[in-house]
């Protein structure tokens, strides 16, 4: 399109410049034919545009097109009529259209939130720009007289309208940012030449020497081409501007430079004497320029009080919720120690909610933290601080101390009532922490203890509170070390793993074994596998630590004698299941240790059945590569047994619970047989945990149950001890 324009002004220029008597007349009808070709192009940048911007391009493409009928106009009765046309005339009103409409198209396109200073811009450079025009040339033209003030006034409209039009077009260029600026330097060329020409054909008119095709006509021609284009460029890449509401320097020199001209053309008459002064005509642009100058100053210092108190509020505020942020919470909590006032804090993060995000996506994410602000908002209200820390962490800064407790456990009932989330209803929960200042306290020290009762209230099964106890510091202290040494142990590979058998019930042959992760430490000895598992995943050590195990048992079965009748079954943490890369990392173990996958039994709690996200879906591709999974501690979570048909598990491990129950409860015993009868409808292979004597077994054989694990079947140890005769395997089940 570049190249066009240069062809065009190449080709054109010259016929303008060398074209002489009738024949000139018909460079005219060039123009209007590329005003209408620029019309067309600036029409299929609005049509690529959206919003005010298309509506600005549409009105470019009208004064075109409306330059182009009033130039064919003037064409035609110079060409095929032989009329001379009068000035003004009906050719006119197609003209002056054109800066009318480009004016507003470019204010449009602009985009400015105060699009009254761009007005008052154009204003001052037009006013300012004619005094110049006036000193220099038009004074003499309106001296020597015009056919009537109607005409001259006409005649003044082009080259005014054409300075308000590029002074906001070059407002534009200092706005747009570097991929868009060839748009509107091309913009700006093509209104530099209309101005030309629109400036000399108003001379020419009042001095009675203006005819079609003079040289001057040539500004038309270089107009329309560049402004069919830019609307070609716009229509391919449309123009990106800087929305921050920040002038830059150019933006807020540019009508100053013109008024400033003005001022110095107007000093130097009035200094050189002869005669000649500042007259009316130039006196009243002056006045109003200085007039529009005021207003623009005070447009600017309204402007920017506005923009200063939104900075003010962003630099205070989370976008997303509206909520204060960590600066603003820091800023009062700091103050209000300062002034040694009685302040408390209530710490929240919501439990478990990167499982939304990852099951129902960061819109519902964002869905849900919006809702939890404005539960927050609800229940403390000003002049508590309610601020979004950062991520799903929430903190409440309040002085009002007595009742905290009772609100804050109003708090977490309120946030989980059921909300809509992504489509769908989700309830969430959340941990808080609560710690008060008890005399003069550091802001760190307080913003810890807060922390710390937080992760205590964690530690007591969430959606509930915990109010800080000096305790809490050293059951820190003991964690962060617990978890430095534990980290360590994994580096090393310090942890080692024992076999539990499952057995046939009735012949206590051996399908199974269950490996167990054990951790001996340096000086506490033997930790409990509840003791350190929790720990594992608080620090983010569970993956590491959870395929350590599996690859160690994987090897250790590999070379048991027992391996080729029975499966290895081992446990894994939800958080395991929510990296993708975990289907792979186990095939890559079965691989190494080159067992089938069948052999392979991973097992889960039943809190993930409640969960349809990430965890559902690692489990169906794990089970897809011929792993099987097993449901463990089934009765102890949700229960559900509505996710059973579309959960892909292949084996259900009872909890211990129902076990030790059936020998007292007749109840507990009917609700075994029903769960029998239903995991072999839907094709769930049962095992009964816990069994510690045989009488359980017996009942149980009695239910149904074929299969059970338990100290009175084998207690957890070396795989040699687990099946000293071979003979004893059992077929996988």
């Amino acid at each position: 399109m570049i190249a066009l324009v240069v062809l065009c002004l190449t080709i054109g220029l010259p016929v303008i410049a060398l074209s002489g008597g009738p024949a000139a007349s018909y460079t005219q009808l060039g123009s209007s034919a590329l005003a209408c070709v620029a019309a067309v192009l600036c029409g299929a940048a609005a049509r690529r545009a959206a919003g005010s911007v298309r509506g600005g391009w549409a009105l470019i493409a009208a004064g075109c097109l409306s330059w182009g009928v009033g130039n064919f106009y003037w064409s035609w009765n110079e060409l095929a009529v032989h009329a001379e046309v009068l000035f003004p005339s009906v050719a006119d009103a197609g003209y002056l259209l054109f800066p009318l409409l480009g004016a507003a198209g470019l204010w449009m396109i602009s985009g400015w939130s105060s699009r009254l200073t761009v007005l008052l811009d154009g204003m001052i450079a037009g006013s300012a720009l004619f005094v110049v025009g006036w000193a220099l040339t038009v004074r003499s033209v309106w001296q020597a007289g015009a056919d009537s003030p109607f005409a001259f006034v006409v005649s003044m409209a082009y080259p005014i309208g054409d300075i308000v039009l590029a002074t906001i077009a070059v407002l534009l260029a200092a706005r747009t940012r570097r991929g868009g600026r060839g748009i509107v330097l091309l913009l700006i060329l093509g209104l530099a030449g209309m101005t030309t020409s629109d400036m000399l054909f108003a001379l020419d008119t009042s001095a009675g020497t203006y005819y079609s095709g003079q040289p001057s006509d040539a500004g038309w021609f270089i107009a329309f081409a560049a402004c069919g284009a830019a609307g070609w460029l716009a229509s391919r890449r449309p123009m990106v501007l800087n929305d921050t509401g920040l002038a830059t320097r150019r933006q807020i020199m540019l009508p100053y430079v013109p008024f400033g001209l003005a001022v110095a053309v107007a000093a130097g008459q009035t200094l050189a004497g002869a005669g000649i002064g500042v007259d009316t005509a130039e006196a009243v642009p002056l006045l109003a320029g200085m007039v529009m100058i005021l207003l623009r100053q005070q447009s600017t210092l309204l402007h920017n009080s506005t923009l200063g108190s939104r900075l003010r509020h962003q630099a205070y505020h989370d976008p997303l919720t509206g909520l204060g942020n960590r600066a603003l919470y820091t800023e009062r909590l700091e103050s209000a120690l300062a002034a040694g006032r009685p302040v408390a804090i209530v710490y929240l993060d919501l439990d478990d909610f990167k499982m939304i995000n990852d099951s129902l996506g960061h819109d519902a994410g964002d869905s849900v933290l919006r809702t939890v602000g404005d539960r927050l908002r609800a229940c403390f209200a000003e002049p508590d601080t309610v601020a979004r820390l950062g991520g799903d962490e929430f903190a409440v800064l309040t002085g009002r101390i007595d009742g905290l407790p009772e609100r804050t456990q109003k708090l977490l009932a309120g946030l989980h009532e059921p909300l809509l989330a992504g489509g769908r209803t989700v309830q969430i929960s959340a941990s808080a922490g609560i710690a008060i200042a008890d005399g003069p306290t550091p802001a760190e020290d307080l913003r810890k203890n807060v922390d710390l009762a937080m992760y205590a209230a964690k530690e007591q099964g969430k959606n509930t509170y915990a109010l800080f106890e000096p305790a809490m510091r050293q059951g820190f202290d003991r964690e962060l070390m617990f978890r430095g040494e534990l980290r360590q142990a994994v580096a090393d590979e310090a942890l080692h793993v024992v076999f539990q058998p499952i057995a046939g019930l009735g012949d206590r042959r051996v399908a199974g074994v269950e490996a167990l992760a054990r951790w001996s430490h340096p000086q506490l000895g033997p930790v409990p596998p509840e003791v350190f598992i929790p720990v594992a995943e608080r620090a983010s050590l569970i993956g590491e630590l959870g395929m350590l195990v599996l690859r160690r048992a994987l090897a250790e079965f590999a070379a048991w004698p027992g391996a080729p009748g029975t499966y290895l079954s081992v446990n894994v943490s939800p958080l395991q299941l929510l990296d993708p890369q975990f289907p792979g990392q186990v095939a890559a173990a079965l691989a190494e240790a080159g067992l089938p996958p069948r052999q392979l039994v991973l097992e889960v709690t039943e809190n993930v059945l409640a969960d349809e996200s990430e965890v559902i879906g690692t489990l169906t591709r794990l089970r897809a590569g011929g792993v099987r999974v097993a449901i463990d501690d089934f009765g102890t979570g949700y229960a559900s047994l509505r996710y059973l048909h579309r959960f892909p598990a292949d084996i259900v491990k009872i909890d211990r619970t129902y076990v030790h129950e059936i020998a007292r409860d007749p109840a507990a015993k009917r609700i075994l047989g029903t769960l029998w009868q239903l995991f072999d409808a839907v094709g769930l292979t049962a095992v009964a945990e816990g069994i510690e004597d045989e009488a359980q077994t017996a009942m149980l054989i009695e239910l149904g149950c074929s299969l059970g694990q338990g100290y009175h079947l084998g207690r957890p140890g070396p795989l040699a001890a687990t099946l000293p005769d071979p003979a004893t395997v059992g077929p996988v089940r």
